[in-house]
């Protein structure tokens, strides 16, 4: 193992030298790997940071694609050489929003049914207030899931589960776990998989052999079924999650006879441009 940011055979680390790709579920010819037998093939596991992902598809408006099979997007991720062992997902149930609360048990049973392994952080509530104004409000602040990814990597790795790492991130946080399995085992392939819409982490990407993104037709070809059966019963895609027409404008206010003016308690915005 090398010392001072160095692999033993010489590579520099600290700026990603890698290959960069993203992976969209295309079909590629068949060629002399997909011979290999499965037994003979490096074990990948895919680990995914839950509320990373989340968000990231949240922004990029598609909400049907939260219901996502991450047994199907690891397969569609992986290289040919290369078979998926497992899935980790980490997360937690934030108590502040019923909805999404009830939404994500829902995903995580579902989940579960794939034989992902979900391994659960949680919320702390606490209070928050302005010095200035004084107003009060509750914050809440998620705990243990960066942990969790952090040692579900370590373990896996020194005991010899995974070859290679994919580790679905832009936290910079994990940057620490992916240094660690490059300095303690650098004969370990280590992926970053950015999710939707995001750029790669630099502090990660910089002790990786690749980098890869998450194509929007992987994405559409790696959907749960709106209904699946788990280990309690049957579980449903929560109507949230599902594709919806997008809602017309509001129409604009009706017109008022005091326009100009400003009533007590209200502020009233001057742009000027000259």
């Amino acid at each position: 193992m090398g010392t001072g940011g160095q692999q033993s055979k010489g590579r520099r680390w600290g700026q990603h030298r890698g290959r960069i790709r993203v992976a969209d579920g295309a079909l590629r010819p068949f060629g002399p790997r997909d011979l290999t037998p499965p037994f003979l093939k490096r074990r990948a596991i895919l680990y995914v940071d839950g509320y990373n992902l989340f968000h990231a598809l949240l922004n990029q408006k598609r909400r049907e694609w939260l219901w996502l099979d991450l047994q199907a997007l690891g397969r569609g991720l992986i290289d040919p050489t290369e078979r998926l062992a497992g899935v980790v997902w980490v997360s937690a149930h934030k108590p502040q929003s019923r909805s999404r609360m009830e939404a994500l048990f829902r995903y995580e049973a579902a989940l579960r049914a794939r034989k992902v392994r979900c391994l659960m952080g949680h919320f702390i509530v606490h209070g928050e207030h302005c010095r200035a104004c004084g107003n009060v409000w509750s914050a809440s602040t998620e705990k243990q899931s960066d942990v969790n990814l952090a040692l579900a990597v370590a373990d896996d790795v020194a005991a010899n589960r995974v070859d290679s790492v994919y580790l679905l991130t832009t936290d910079g946080d994990h940057a620490a776990t992916v240094r660690y399995v490059r300095e303690a085992y650098p004969e370990k392939r280590i992926v970053s998989v950015a999710p939707p819409g995001r750029a790669h982490n630099r502090q990660i990407a910089a002790w990786t052999d690749e980098l890869v993104g998450i194509g929007p037709n992987l994405l559409a070809g790696s959907m749960l079924p709106d209904r699946l059966k788990t280990a309690r019963g049957w579980v449903e895609r929560p109507e949230a999650w599902s594709a919806r027409p997008s809602l017309p404008p509001p129409p604009d206010p009706p017109p008022t006879n005091d326009a100009g003016k400003t009533k007590a308690g209200h502020l009233r915005l001057v742009v000027s441009n000259a």
